[in-house]
Order: structure tokens, then sequence, then C-alpha cells
């Protein structure tokens, strides 16, 4: 009896940040869409009991750990303290792989050195591993690069990509920063290309919007590592945005993430938004809005897979590469530098949802290009 392919997701996070769990749901349906159906993946995670619905899910090493577990677990990775049970563990999984795959997503950066140090003390220690297992080994759609491309830590990062067998990478920005890496490919982001497969159902759905806007849904995060004055700009402009949209339509406010370090409620609560909130998620499904303005992308995706056209409001990179590839690019902005003005006059537009949606049509064969080359570089790794 012929035995089903192993294949081991690294670099999962935590469901409880539903964007990332979503990663996770994606990157596991892509693996058995290319491999079969009974294909056996097994998960690394840095949260694994937030995901109760997969077997074989193993907890990171470090990056499971919290407070001074976490520094003594790095340290043992790199002193002469002993060795490090998760680490041993891990080898001994990737050892019984056929094929290791990383999750997609935007981790392999670092704008700093603190960031540095916890991508060294974290995700580079799972990709060190993998390229020591010597098995085939392939990263799915990723934003990747330090803002700082002259560090060191820029050519240790492109060196360790570059012996791998296919690394995607869902922005520009990534295409530049790896372009001496003859295996790097630009492919759409994984939600992205679950759009295009669920096309059908979405369009359905999209048809049965009102043609009038009338409720509009904001999720809101704590601005990332940006300057003070661009976290003010940020603040500043969401708040006229609501003040400009409030008078016209019902606002509602949703939590797309409580896991740790991404407490959309915590937020909320800072900025004076109470009450009891809904996940992004709930609302989508008891109290649908003509449209969701969202900062966090896995949110603005969420909506539109959900059928409502969403806005997004980027604080990375990968927003822009996203709606590019969507072919909705007049739905995006910068987060820390955008127009409120501009961008109610566009959510209230004439025709703004048919429009959306219009444009987001056109853009499903370049999609559906970019998920056959992931789905061609899963089969290439093993030979297929």
């Amino acid at each position: 009896m012929e035995t089903s392919t192993h294949a081991v997701l690294l670099h999962a996070y935590s469901s409880k940040n539903s964007g990332d769990g979503l990663l996770v749901d994606l990157s596991v349906g892509l693996i058995r869409q290319a491999l079969g159906a009974t294909t056996r993946v097994s998960i690394v995670a840095a949260d694994p009991a937030s995901f109760p619905q997969y077997t074989g899910v193993h907890a990171a090493p470090v990056l499971a750990d919290s407070g001074m577990a976490r520094i003594t677990g790095a340290a043992s990775l790199v002193l002469p303290v002993g060795g490090n049970g998760r680490m041993r563990e891990l080898r001994r999984l990737l050892s019984s792989a056929d094929l290791i795959v990383g999750v997609g997503g935007g981790y392999l950066r670092a704008r700093n050195c603190i960031e540095a140090v916890k991508l060294e003390a974290g995700h580079l220690l799972q990709m060190r591993a993998a390229s020591l297992s010597g098995k085939p080994t392939v990263y799915l759609p990723q934003s990747i690069g330090p803002s700082m491309p002259a560090a060191p830590l820029a050519s240790h990062l492109s060196g360790m990509l570059e012996r791998f067998s296919s690394v995607f990478v869902r922005d520009d920005r990534s295409v530049r920063f790896l372009s001496r890496n003859a295996n790097t490919r630009r492919a759409p982001d994984l939600a992205v290309m679950d759009f295009e497969r669920r096309s059908d159902e979405i369009i359905a759905r999209a048809s049965q919007a009102r043609a009038n806007v009338s409720h509009i849904a904001f999720v809101l995060r704590r601005a990332p590592s940006w300057s003070g004055r661009q976290r003010e700009r940020y603040e500043t402009s969401t708040r006229r945005l609501i003040q400009l949209l409030s008078p016209l339509c019902r606002i509602t406010f949703a939590v797309q993430s409580t896991g740790r370090g991404n407490d959309d409620l915590a937020y909320y609560r800072s900025i004076g938004v109470d009450g009891n909130l809904k996940s992004l998620k709930e609302l989508l499904a008891t109290d649908t809005p003509d449209v969701v303005v969202s900062v966090r992308l896995h949110g603005a995706l969420e909506s539109l897979l959900h059928g409502v056209a969403s806005y997004h409001l980027s604080y990375e990179r990968k927003g822009f590469g996203a709606y590019d590839d969507l072919g909705v690019d007049n739905w995006v902005s910068n987060a820390a530098d955008f127009d409120p003005e501009r961008v109610a006059a566009t959510l209230l537009g004439t025709d703004a949802i048919h429009n959306f949606w219009t444009s987001a049509s056109s853009g499903f064969s370049h999609i559906r290009a970019g998920q056959y080359r992931v789905i061609a570089g899963l089969r290439s790794a093993l030979g297929r």
C-alpha cells in the first residue's frame, strides 16, 4: 500500500489572529491541492493550542515560549547551556518529511535591531533547520526583506532562501530584494488566490449587495512600528474619515485579531470605542455591511471572500501587491498618509460597489496563473 506524502508546514503563528489562521488553512489546502487530498501535513506553530482542528501540530522552538522561557530557549540555541528540546523535536520532524513548506505571510523581515534579534531567534532557526535537513523546501507567497538591505542580515536571509527549491513572493519590493536568487517567483497572496478559486460564489454574493452604501464597517488596529508623526497622522485621518461618513452611513467597528501583540479590542478601547464589538467574521455573517474599511489586509480579504467590497488602508507593501493582483488598486491607500476626503469619495461614489466588482473580476486570469505557478513549484520540488 502506497504511503501518503508527508509535508511539514513551518512558521505558523496563531489562529487567534484570524489572518494568520487563514494563512495556515489556505497553506494546508494548497499543499493538498498540489500533492493529493491524502497528504499528511504537520504544522509547527507559535501557538499550537490555537489549531485544535488539526492533528500533528508541534510547538515552534522559542516562539511557542513567552517571557523568560523564550529568552532561555533562545539562549540555549546559541550558548553551551545544553540542548533545546523543541529544536531536537523539530529536527526529528523534518527528517520524516518528504517536503518542507513555509507558510505564506510576512514574517521574514526586520525593520530595526530588536526585530532582527526576534527574527534570528525565531523564524530563521526554522529556516536553518529546513536547510540542514536536505529536504525539498518551498516557501509560499511572502513579503521578504529587512528595511536595511545593506545589513548583514539581508545577505544572510537571501543566502538561506537561495538554497530552497522555490521561494514565492507576493510583492514587487520582495522581488527586488531577492533579484539575485534564481529560485524567486512572483505569485499572489494566498488569500488572493483563494479569492479566485471561490470567484463564482463571491460574485454571486456580491450581486446581492445594495447599490447605495448605507452601512460601513471599520477594522482598525494599533499603528505598527511607525514614527510618532506617522501614528498621529494615521489616527487623525481615520477619525476624520469616520466623521465624514457617520452622517451618511451607519458605522460599526469589528475586531479582526485578539492574538499576542495584535489585540484590536484593546486598541478600540484606547480610542474610546466601547461596547460589545463583534469579530469581523461574525459581523459579515450576521450584520453584513455594504463596505468594509480595513487596516488589516486579511480583514480586507476576508470581507472580499464574503462578497463585500473593502477599502484597504495598508501599512505594509503586501496590501498594495494584493490589491494590484486583484485589479482594484484604486481601493488601497497608505494608512500612514491617506486623504480621508478622497477615500470617502471613493466609497460613496456613483456605482462604487458595482465598479469595484467589475474591476476585481478582470483580475481572475492573472491570479489563476499565479496559483498554477505555486502548485507547479510544490510538485516540481518532489520531482512530479
